[in-house]
């Protein structure tokens, strides 16, 4: 038996280990084993936060509801605005245990990265555990206002880990965030306040039962462009895309890191939520071409701003633009009857939020390093193959990944989202995507050839930080296991799968 307690545990125990890590790292740092203990702590936060997960996905399996989900009502009425104001279904714990078990991985390079002795790393450590409690928080929402709420509390944190260095570039970067977090939040409040203006509720499935007997379906419309361009400003999808690269260049590489991994792949899940949940296509309303048309204009974009680039943070800032598209592809084969599509477009989508990003927080990272030795362009890269062998051999795994080159988890990330566009008859969406990837190819190898085929400018040796390697090696490691065995991650993906409730 779920109970509501079983749901919010990983968020409770997210924010009071936040609470309390604030002094705990102060007073760490007065003693002699400074990175130690605070491994320690940060080790027993996470381990408690993934076995509570752990926990609630033994007994959702256990329980295996008819419906796919538990649902925990916090009123008597089924109309009320927080009727259900948590729900737990396969697609939220798998989601969940990712922000806890990639949130630990990037937490690893904070440690090490960040100097806990300096006034706000105690602040910044905290911060990121309140932003992965409200990512949680938001895949348990069972209603769009807990939805919205939960999520704003994440876009709000994530300004203050854009800011942490205070430099021109992160304050004018956090600026430019802050102006697209508040335009994207008026949009959704607006598109939210019709919603529950037609329909009297903002619960998940009494909103989409009242909006499929809606018969003039043109304030529909309006309201979901609203709420759907508020996500997509956060979500950095094109035109809303160019915060994006600069926020994270200007932010430290753990934020980056942190950001791309955990912060982007949320935003698709909320889509997700919005799109099929609650706007099934042809049921309520037919979205797929939109999404298509964004999907497109993604890919095609992100590869070629990426493809321009002499920095190489900007670069992989842009890839997580172009990876937007990837993810919304698979989102077009969503079609009612057809199983097959529903099958392959949500194993797509729930296998590229875990491989893209583990693959950009593996990205930034190395990079990450580089920069703190000042070598940012391609010309600073030159030769980096033998200054940095082991860092150059991160960034040519997460390449070939982010390529889609097999053996790497990457490959079967396009081969899903592709697959599932054909069968949704977008093959032009997937011809197109497939062009993309070859020129995603094409600047990849640039990168590797400068720090392989090319003399550095300065000869100069350089000793790794072998502290740093181990979360990067760690997920190295991740990469190429999962694209060797595909089936680790899958095999979970199709329980998931088969808990989904729109599946014929």
């Amino acid at each position: 038996m779920i109970e509501l307690l079983d749901a919010i545990l990983p968020i409770v125990c997210l924010v009071v280990f936040a609470i309390l890590t604030v002094p705990v790292v102060r007073l760490i740092n007065k003693s002699g084993h400074k990175t130690g203990f605070t491994l320690a702590w940060f080790g027993a936060v996470f381990a408690t936060v993934i076995a509570f997960t752990a926990n609630l996905a033994m007994k959702y399996y256990a329980l295996s509801p008819a419906d796919g989900f538990v649902s925990f009502n916090l009123s008597d009425s089924t109309l009320s605005t927080l009727s259900s104001a948590f729900m737990v279904d396969g697609i939220s714990i798998y989601m969940a245990l990712i922000f806890a078990c990639v949130s630990a991985a990037v937490f690893l390079y904070a440690v090490f990265f960040i100097n806990s002795t300096e006034r706000p790393a105690a602040r910044y450590y905290a911060i990121m555990l309140m932003l992965t409690a409200a990512l949680i928080g938001s895949v348990f929402a069972g209603d769009l206002l807990t939805l919205f709420i939960f999520w704003e509390a994440a876009t709000a944190g994530a300004c203050f880990l854009m800011l942490y260095k205070k430099t021109r570039e992160s304050i004018n970067a956090t600026l430019k965030y802050i102006i697209m977090v508040v335009i994207a939040s008026g949009l959704v409040v607006l598109g939210l306040s019709i919603v529950y203006g037609i329909t009297g509720t903002l619960n998940f499935w009494a909103v989409r039962d009242a909006l499929m007997a809606v018969g003039d379906k043109s304030l529909l419309t309006l309201a979901f462009l609203f709420i759907i361009s508020g996500f997509a400003i956060e979500a950095a999808v094109v035109p809303f895309h160019f915060w994006l690269p600069s926020a994270y260049n200007a932010a430290p590489s753990s934020t980056s890191a942190f950001l791309s991994a955990l912060i982007d792949q949320a935003s698709y899940y909320v889509l997700i939520r919005v799109l099929i949940y609650i706007l099934m296509p042809t049921e309520v309303l037919d979205w797929r071409l939109m999404i298509a048309i964004m999907a497109a204009l993604a890919m095609v974009i992100g590869n070629l701003f990426a493809l321009a680039q002499r920095n190489i943070k900007v670069l992989v800032g842009y890839i997580c633009v172009a990876d937007v598209g990837y993810s919304l592809v698979a989102m077009t084969s969503i079609i009612p009857g057809s199983s097959a599509a529903i099958t392959l477009g949500i194993q797509g989508n729930l296998y590229f939020f875990l491989v893209g990003g583990i693959t950009t927080a593996l990205a930034f990272m190395a990079v990450g390093i580089a920069n703190h030795y000042g070598l940012k362009t391609f010309d600073d890269f030159a030769g980096l193959g033998k200054k940095m062998p082991l860092v150059s051999l991160a960034l040519v795994i997460a390449a070939l990944s982010f390529a889609g080159v097999p053996p790497f988890a990457g490959f079967w990330g396009k081969y899903l989202v592709f697959t599932a566009a054909i069968q949704a008859n977008y093959t032009w969406l997937a011809v197109l995507g497939v062009l993309m990837s070859v020129v995603q190819l094409a600047y990849l190898f640039r990168l590797i050839n400068a720090m392989y085929a090319k003399k550095p400018l300065v000869d100069k040796i350089i000793k790794e930080p072998k502290r740093l390697l181990i979360p990067i090696f760690i997920l190295v490691a991740a990469i190429v296991i999962i694209g060797l065995f595909p089936s680790i991650v899958l095999d979970p993906i199709q329980r998931v799968v088969e808990q989904f409730p729109f599946i014929p």
